[in-house]
C-alpha cells in the first residue's frame, strides 16, 4: 500500500481502531504490537513495542504472547491474533476459535485449503518456539505451524461459515482497490 495500513480509515475509524474494536467484543485485554508507535495511530488499546521488529508477523505473536502471559507466564492462557489490516473479523468465529484452544496449542481456520495464521487463536507457551525460530532467522509462520511438537488444529471452511457466512474475517486491505472494497462493504453494514 505503500503507508501504514493502520491508519487507513473506513468511515469515521481507523482500521487499527475497527479491529481493536471487534476484538474487544471477544478478548481482554486487547494490546496492540507495533513496531512504532506514535500519536499517529488512533489506538483505543495500550500498544506494545515489538521486541522483534522486522520479523513480520511471527515476531508480532510471540512479542503480544509475552506482554500476556503477565510474570507468571499464563496470565492469560489464549491470545486472538488478528492482522491490522483484516477489518471484517468476526466476533462470533473468534469466541468459537476460542472455546477449541483449550485441547491444541493453535487454532488455525482453513479458508480455499489455506491457513490463516494471522486470523487465529494461540496459547501463550507458543511463545517459546515462536521465539527459537526468530533467533534461527525464521520469520514465517507456517515455520511456526510446522514445528515439532505443537499441537495445530485446522478448522475447515464449512465450520468457519456457520459463523462467518461470507468468510468477510479473512478479507485483507493489501491494495488501494482493496481498501475501496473494504469502504463500500462497510458503509453497506448495519452492525459494524
Amino acid at each position: 500500500m505503500g503507508l501504514d495500513k493502520a491508519t487507513l480509515r473506513l468511515g469515521a475509524e481507523s482500521l487499527l481502531a475497527r479491529v481493536v474494536r471487534r476484538l474487544a467484543m471477544v478478548c481482554r485485554p486487547v494490546v496492540v504490537v507495533a513496531a512504532h508507535a506514535g500519536p499517529h495511530l488512533d489506538c483505543p488499546a495500550p500498544i506494545v513495542p515489538d521486541r522483534w521488529p522486522g520479523a513480520g508477523p511471527l515476531g508480532g505473536l510471540a512479542t503480544g504472547l509475552r506482554a500476556l502471559a503477565g510474570p507468571g507466564g499464563h496470565e492469560t492462557a489464549r491470545v486472538v491474533l488478528v492482522g491490522v489490516d483484516m477489518p471484517f473479523v468476526v466476533p462470533a468465529l473468534l469466541e468459537y476459535l476460542l472455546t477449541r484452544t483449550p485441547a491444541w496449542d493453535a487454532v488455525v481456520p482453513l479458508v480455499r485449503g489455506q491457513a490463516q495464521p494471522l486470523c487465529a487463536v494461540y496459547g501463550t507457551p507458543v511463545a517459546a518456539t515462536a521465539e527459537e525460530l526468530l533467533r534461527q532467522g525464521r520469520q514465517a509462520m507456517h515455520d511456526l505451524l510446522a514445528a515439532p511438537g505443537l499441537r495445530v488444529a485446522y478448522v475447515p471452511e464449512g465450520v468457519l461459515r456457520a459463523y462467518d457466512p461470507d468468510l468477510r474475517s479473512f478479507f485483507n486491505v493489501n491494495t488501494p482497490e482493496d481498501l475501496v472494497r473494504a469502504q463500500e462493504l462497510a458503509a453497506a453494514e448495519t452492525d459494524a
